[in-house]
């Protein structure tokens, strides 16, 4: 119990990434998101799908078993590949951490994983080059904002002095 209260502080992590997440901002997308899964023959349409949100939150992946794209509700519903898809789920809205980030940062998005996952709340992370994303069932969204900013807000928090490094201490 004692390590859940000292991660769910703040006061466990690393003092990097502690750093890094005093210095993010959270941006959440205020559209609906839909994260579907179409055969790996559908690629090439689904490129086409992307190329079109032109600046707006999107994602594809490519794999040998599946594509898995996450697009804006409304461009789905209207799409000619939902016939074609094998699985879709949602809706999502997707919440970024807007702080560039090098890909060499190691444990960066496990404090948010743990707090969700403490809070019940499912997450399907979707990393990109510089920000870290995050997608979050509709109705999770208000629940999941709230975990997000306070682990900000701890982050920003000085940080306790370590057990035995108060008055009288010889380090």
């Amino acid at each position: 119990m004692q390590s859940k209260q000292t991660n769910s502080s703040g006061e466990g992590m690393r003092p990097e990434t502690r750093t890094l997440w005093a210095r993010t901002t959270l941006r959440v997308a205020p559209e609906k998101y839909c994260l579907v899964s179409l055969p790996t023959r559908m690629l090439s349409e689904a490129v086409r799908m992307v190329a079109k949100e032109d600046g707006r939150f999107a994602a594809l992946i490519a794999e040998p078993d599946e594509v898995s794209l996450t697009i804006r509700d409304s461009v789905w519903e209207t799409s000619s590949l939902r016939r074609r898809a094998t699985a879709e789920s949602g809706p999502f809205h997707a919440i970024t951490f807007n702080l560039d980030l090098n890909p060499a940062v190691v444990g960066y998005f496990a404090p948010a994983a743990q707090r969700l996952a403490e809070a019940g709340i499912s997450i399907v992370p979707q990393c990109a080059f510089l920000k870290d994303h995050l997608l979050i069932q509709e109705a999770d969204l208000p629940k999941a904002t709230e975990v997000l900013k306070k682990l900000i807000a701890d982050c920003r928090k000085p940080r306790r002095p370590q057990s035995g490094a108060g008055p009288g201490s010889s380090t």
